[in-house]
């Protein structure tokens, strides 16, 4: 936990993050932010983003969360974010996104594994982009941007409805 908080913060010099994790999530978390020479502008905060998220961030990141868990779920934690977010805040969710038509292209078959990963293992799964819409409207936000980055993952941008 904190590696991707660890670069951002090395590439946005003036920027300055929490990592919001289970405690269990975060015991090496220090070392890999002193690695990275940002651990003066990171507070490490361990909690259940079932409960609540910190309060008054700019910015809200989730990578590879949502696909865990099932739309209720999700519509919490998403719910939890817009509540906390500072007024002009965002979200940014980093995700496969399952196209609408799948083919057989290499990250077409890598996102059908893992969906069916996730709903084996953890009752999860991958969504189409309509679906991860629908659960932002349900929880309050708007979907803003959707841009699919290298590899197989999308950048999903929502503020506030």
């Amino acid at each position: 936990s904190g590696a991707l908080l660890a670069t951002v913060l090395e590439r946005q010099p003036g920027v300055h993050g929490v990592l919001f994790d289970q405690a269990s999530a975060l015991t090496e978390a220090t070392q890999v932010l002193e690695r990275a020479g940002v651990a003066a502008r990171c507070r490490i905060t361990a909690g259940d983003f079932f409960k609540a998220v910190p309060e008054g961030g700019d910015l809200y990141l989730l990578k590879s969360v949502l696909h865990n868990w099932d739309d209720g779920r999700c519509r919490i934690i998403l719910r939890h974010c817009a509540q906390a977010m500072a007024p002009d805040g965002r979200l940014v969710v980093i995700e496969r996104v399952v196209p609408e038509a799948p083919g057989s292209s290499s990250h077409h078959r890598s996102t059908a594994r893992t969906d069916m990963t996730m709903a084996v293992s953890f009752g999860g799964r991958e969504r189409r982009l309509d679906e991860f819409t629908q659960l932002l409207a349900d929880a309050g936000l708007v979907l803003t941007h959707a841009r699919e980055t290298v590899g197989e993952w999308s950048l999903l941008e929502a503020r506030r409805g």
